[in-house]
């Protein structure tokens, strides 16, 4: 029998990135304190232990072959690193899905159907823990099984729609810069050498550009999301165009097999990608919603789309005017780049035809020193710094656009 025991994630990020619950805090809903995963003969038999009862809503999605089950909100205090196959079960990941709503997406190796569902009360110094039992099945058992689940689904998952848009005040006055932190809730991104996600990278470099760029008192900035929550790439380029946004940023941390590269870069938005490298990172982050348990099929067949339309000319010019402006101030300030910093590559979430756009790879989370560097305030700060300077030095030479 193989065993994989997802163990007690400890608090790493309370320090950094001030996310754990004091005391004084009210208790928001369940904790999942362990994840465990075996083989039997006939089924993989996968177990939730929990500090309260949960009733999952259970869903089957194909292209790719995935379970997803939602929660009332829940504190997940497992880790989804270093995981392996078992069974039937390839991965998981769990995180917020949409307000009050968590979501565990396990990826198959087979199609596979739920044999059995049920949750054991505490007992014998052991809290609840909710019981899944898959067994491997056809390509039409659960096609059939996948057709049910979204029949009893209690509504529509159209998160792109239901997620809250900031409100549209005020946006003549100030140049408008929407800052998107990639990834999020049950998408953790790249897993980095140290264990940080990006996810959680990226939010807090997103809240840090913020206030850096506020400091130069001439600039609206908006945060795509300001929480650890998924958000479909559909909906972060609906913010910017709420907002009426100038420029949208979106900030990310990349993560590849040869563990010594390292040194941020910039994409801008292209229908043919500059190289192969640009190219696999675009389609690892056009598959955000895959990886969350977006169901493709349920949504407008645009939201699939892997490389997505040319945005206009002008559009296209002022993306690479900001992507040069980033590249020339980390270079000025001897900041690690790659060797060819600035590429292009069909990212989804680049796609505003009238916002210029940029995607920013502060570096590499697999290099053991940019991991811990992309990992801590203090030493990001400098990266922080330049792209503020950067982005700022880009809009002195930009005129507003007419709304």
């Amino acid at each position: 029998m193989r065993v994989v025991f997802a163990y007690f994630y400890s608090i790493l990020f309370t320090s950094l990135f001030g996310t754990a619950q004091t005391s004084a805090e009210p208790d928001l809903g369940p904790q999942v304190t362990e994840i465990r995963i075996w083989e039997h003969p006939s089924y993989t038999r996968l177990v939730l232990e929990v500090t309260k009862e949960v009733k999952p809503e259970i869903l089957l999605i194909s292209n790719p072959y995935r379970i997803v089950l939602d929660l009332r909100q829940t504190e997940f205090l497992v880790s989804m690193a270093r995981q392996e196959q078992v069974g039937v079960v390839k991965s998981f990941r769990f995180g917020l899905f949409k307000p009050e709503v968590s979501r565990l997406v396990i990826d198959l190796a087979t199609p596979s159907v739920v044999a059995r569902n049920f949750i054991l009360t505490p007992s014998d110094e052991k809290p609840y823990r909710l019981v899944l039992d898959f067994r491997p099945a056809s390509d039409e058992e659960f096609t059939a099984a996948a057709v049910k689940t979204r029949a009893t689904k209690s509504a529509p998952d159209r998160t792109e729609e239901s997620a809250p848009l900031p409100h549209k005040d005020d946006v003549d006055k100030k140049f408008t810069i929407v800052v998107d932190a990639g990834h999020g809730g049950v998408d953790p991104g790249a897993i980095g050498k140290n264990g940080f996600y990006e996810k959680t990278v990226a939010l807090a470099a997103a809240k840090e550009l913020k206030k850096a760029l506020e400091k130069f008192g001439s600039y609206r900035v908006v945060l795509t999301r300001d929480t650890d929550i998924y958000l479909p790439l559909k909906q972060r380029v609906a913010i910017a165009r709420q907002v009426a946004g100038d420029l949208f940023v979106s900030i990310h941390a990349d993560s590849i097999k040869n563990q010594d590269i390292r040194g941020g870069h910039v994409y801008t938005l292209s229908e043919k990608a500059s190289d192969k490298a640009a190219q696999a990172l675009a389609e690892k982050e056009n598959q955000s919603d895959v990886i969350a348990g977006f169901d493709l099929e349920e949504h407008p067949a645009d939201v699939s789309s892997i490389l997505v339309s040319l945005a206009q000319r002008e559009t296209n010019n002022s993306s690479a005017k900001a992507a040069n402006s980033i590249v020339d101030e980390w270079k000025t300030r001897g900041l690690t780049l790659l060797r060819k910093p600035h590429r292009q590559a069909g990212f989804a979430v680049l796609k505003a035809p009238d916002i210029p756009s940029v995607l920013v790879e502060l570096g590499f989370l697999s290099n053991k020193e940019e991991a811990y560097m992309l990992s801590n305030a203090s030493t990001r700060l400098p990266l922080i710094k330049a792209l503020a300077q950067s982005l700022h030095n880009y809009i002195q030479t930009t005129e507003k656009p007419q709304k």
